[in-house]
């Protein structure tokens, strides 16, 4: 009974400790909070003022309940954002400190993410559609490797759609490629969120995208486009789960495009791009 007691007021600790700021708060005499957006394993995001320039920014500051890790993390997502500089990545702004506390401060990217849009408004895509989201992102991705660092993270809630631009956010998880893991914390995909379609479990498919490699990001795109078909199929009812490759129609060229990018068919996005385009070019010419 006192072992549960304590545990509960533990939990109850860190509640309170990660308790999102207020709205109108105005962090470091300059940032004022206008909306609390939501949180990562490590990290809380908010949508703020700038009240120097008048320009909407993204602050976001490591959960006061991971300490030293928490800062670690932020402080190695800002060295990364500092060195990126490509119109499908959201612009560093700065570090700020306030009360003894940093936090990262980044250009604001209005759109909604491809997450939002297929649950909240049930958007599905054609396999060609899809596939040229992968185009999109493959951009960013490549600019990302070239710099040294590989993103580790290319889900669907980290992909925001603003009019015609295909942006890749959140790099909290990116990392300089080959670099030895370190402990980071849950990945903040609860066990309602695994998708469905994958033989060898969601677990294994997570460890891989993880990996501080280039084939990683490629790997991920892989399971980005998977999503995107999944979100208008329908399974039958009763029916034993199959593999992607069963339950999905796709044309015999693109499920091996995919099964590629699972694969690890190709090192860079270069090499990757060139071959969708060519994959691509042959439906428009067929079209």
């Amino acid at each position: 009974m006192v072992a549960r007691l304590w545990a509960w007021w533990k939990q109850r600790q860190l509640y309170w400790m990660d308790y999102p700021l207020r709205q109108g708060m105005v962090w470091a005499g300059r940032y004022r909070i206008e909306q609390y957006i939501g949180e990562g394993s490590y990290g809380q995001a908010y949508r703020c003022t700038d009240q120097q320039t008048g320009s909407t920014v993204l602050l976001k500051r490591s959960k006061p309940s991971k300490r030293e890790v928490g800062q670690r993390l932020l402080r190695r997502e800002s060295d990364v954002m500092q060195a990126l500089r490509h119109p499908q990545i959201p612009s560093w702004l700065g570090e700020v400190v306030h009360r003894r506390e940093s936090a990262l401060v980044m250009a604001f990217i209005e759109g909604e993410d491809l997450e939002r849009s297929m649950t909240e408004q049930g958007r599905t895509y054609t396999q060609w559609q899809a596939l040229r989201i992968v185009r999109e992102l493959l951009q960013p991705i490549g600019h990302l490797h070239a710099a040294g660092f590989v993103h580790r993270d290319v889900r669907i809630p980290n992909v925001v759609v603003c009019g015609e631009r295909i942006y890749l956010i959140d790099y909290g998880l990116a990392c300089r490629i080959g670099e030895e893991p370190q402990a980071e914390g849950a990945t903040g995909i609860s066990k309602e969120q695994e998708p469905i379609g994958f033989a060898d479990g969601w677990e294994a498919v997570k460890q891989r995208m993880r990996a501080p490699e280039t084939t990683s990001d490629l790997h991920g795109l892989g399971h980005l486009f998977l999503f995107l078909m999944y979100a208008g199929y329908e399974p039958d009812e009763g029916r034993e789960e199959l593999s992607w490759e069963q339950e999905l129609t796709l044309d015999t060229n693109v499920k091996s495009f995919i099964r590629g990018l699972l694969d690890g068919r190709w090192q860079t996005a270069m090499a990757c791009e060139q071959a969708l385009s060519h994959l691509l070019q042959d439906e428009e010419d067929d079209g």
